[in-house]
């Protein structure tokens, strides 16, 4: 796991409610903390119960004992050698914790400082540049605190609307059996 300034471990229920990922997104959530085993095992078993084709690997997770658990690790890092993007990987759990942290703003002292923070820990994408208190906003762009909370509340709300399109799609796209 990398060295993060903000961690969350979310659960698969929401997980899965913002849009299932794909099994190298899945496997980075879990080496990035973002994900027990145990949430592993669950968006898995969601995939699986939804109609998804899941990958070899996938599937075994899904069908996991719950004794068996502690054969995620070796599982997950089976999957994380793949030709997606670290960067699209990163992109799904950065929506989920910006999501996770919206939803939840009152738990947090300063939850703006907590999308700075999600800010440098993703490696500063520039999609998330109008959410940071302290960049420059784009010309035109309303100022202030609650223009931020509105963009971060729309970018959340694209996000999803995006990653469960995507989920439908998977869902659909798959061979009759």
């Amino acid at each position: 796991m990398s060295e993060r300034s903000f961690v969350v471990e979310l659960p698969a229920s929401f997980v899965i409610e913002h849009g299932f990922p794909t099994s190298a997104e899945l496997a980075y959530g879990f080496s990035e903390g973002f994900l027990s085993r145990y949430g592993v095992v669950g968006v898995a078993s969601a995939k699986l119960e939804a109609g998804v084709q899941l990958s070899a690997v996938e599937e075994r997770v899904a069908l996991l004992l719950s004794d068996e658990y502690g054969l995620v690790d070796e599982l997950m890092d089976d999957l994380r050698v793949s030709s997606e993007p670290w960067e699209r990987r990163a992109r799904f759990w950065l929506l989920l914790v910006l999501a996770w942290v919206l939803e939840r703003q009152d738990e947090f002292e300063d939850p703006l400082g907590v999308v700075e923070m999600l800010y440098s820990d993703f490696d500063y994408p520039r999609e998330i540049e109008g959410l940071v208190r302290f960049m420059p906003q784009q010309l035109g762009q309303e100022v202030g605190v609650a223009a931020i909370e509105r963009r971060w509340e729309a970018f959340v709300d694209r996000g999803t609307r995006e990653y469960c399109e995507r989920s439908q799609l998977m869902i659909r796209t798959q061979p009759d059996a």
